[in-house]
């Protein structure tokens, strides 16, 4: 008797996927082609980047140097005597003349010294004159001559001494100036030292800066240049020093130029900015998000050749203006990478697609949207 074994249709179904799983697994996976080893055209290399076409344009460049205005020279007067500070006879903030009282100090006993140091001194002259006549008449020898003479010598030092002690109470203006400080007041003691006062010799006014390594070669000395003010006057003037040797510190050259046009505002310690001329140069306006960091450290962007090969260019910035910045060091017509450049590195070739300047931009802008009205106009 035999049993007739009945399956489903969905039974049917799974073991026919188990069959053919079963046959995957023995026969292994299909073999495909390996194109990994196949080296890509350069056409499948290439990437694309946009460019625009940048015209060089004349700008005045300087050298620009952060600056202070300084005076010719200013003096802190100090104390050479002790005593105690009894008059202030001239007004602190005015201008003085060279020799002029600006403070005295005690004299306390000075005079009757001067007075004793004096008469001392007349005692030894006439001692040494009677000592060398006796010596003339063989009297005395010569050692009794070379005595005299030596305190004839310390008497005219002493008097000296306390002249010079009487003259250091009265404190003059070494130059004519500004009286610009004072430190002290009327009461105080002092003693030899102690600052005093403060004249500025605010006649020549000068501008204070430094040069950079780079810079140091395009300045040289009798150079016109100005300074700029953050009140925006600006002073003319020419550069009278250039340091021979760079700080140890910062590596830059210290730069002063000698005001020769108005020195009205003008005050010591101002902040300025020393500009230089260096004449004419051909620049370019572009984003600065376009610089790049060269090999050397300095300032670059990715240009194309006339192969659409990409090429690094070193440049310098020139000055901000109101849609970028203006560098320079390229020279004539330049093709410059504006999108892309991250992407690309120098010798690489790349397709490029030009892309219309701002300025092109807007004045077709400009243009359609005068065509625009002319045709609202004729309607």
């Amino acid at each position: 008797m035999s049993y007739a074994l009945k399956l489903s249709f969905s039974h049917k179904v799974a073991l026919a996927i188990l069959f053919i799983l079963l046959l995957w697994v023995v026969t292994g996976p299909a073999h495909t082609e390996d194109v990994t080893d196949r080296p890509l055209s350069q056409e499948e290399l290439s990437l694309t980047v946009a460019y625009k076409v940048l015209k060089p344009e004349t700008k005045e460049r300087s050298v620009k140097v952060s600056a202070h205005v300084a005076a010719n020279r200013a003096v802190d007067i100090v104390a050479e005597v002790s005593g105690r500070v009894t008059g202030l006879p001239a007004t602190k903030g005015t201008q003085v003349n060279e020799g002029q009282l600006l403070l005295e100090i005690d004299q306390r006993n000075l005079p009757a010294r001067l007075k004793q140091a004096e008469a001392q001194l007349k005692r030894r002259k006439l001692e040494t004159q009677s000592t060398r006549n006796l010596f003339d008449r063989d009297l005395t020898n010569q050692s009794a001559v070379v005595i005299a003479e030596s305190e004839l010598a310390e008497a005219e030092a002493a008097l000296t001494d306390i002249k010079l002690d009487l003259e250091s109470t009265r404190v003059k203006a070494p130059f004519d100036g500004i009286y610009d400080q004072r430190y002290v007041e009327e009461g105080e003691y002092v003693s030899p030292g102690t600052a005093l006062v403060r004249v500025i010799d605010n006649r020549t006014m000068l501008i204070k800066g430094a040069l950079s390594e780079k810079s140091i070669n395009d300045v040289s000395v009798g150079s016109e240049a100005y300074a700029e003010l953050p009140n925006g006057k600006k002073v003319k003037g020419t550069i009278r020093f250039i340091a021979a040797s760079a700080s140890a510190d910062t590596r830059t050259y210290a730069v002063e130029m000698e005001v020769t046009g108005d020195r009205e505002g003008l005050y010591d310690g101002q902040t300025a900015t020393l500009m230089i001329p260096q004449g004419e140069q051909d620049a370019y306006e572009i984003s600065p998000a376009l610089l790049i960091i060269t090999e050397d450290g300095g300032l670059g962007v990715k240009l194309l050749d006339t192969d659409n090969r990409v090429v690094i260019v070193n440049v310098d910035i020139l000055e901000a203006g109101t849609d970028g910045i203006w560098i320079y060091g390229p020279q004539g017509d330049i093709r410059l990478i504006t999108v892309g450049q991250g992407f690309v590195d120098i010798g690489q070739q790349v397709d490029a697609k030009e892309q219309a300047s701002s300025r092109s931009e807007k004045g077709d802008d400009e243009q359609e949207e005068g065509a625009s009205q002319q045709k609202a106009d004729e309607a």
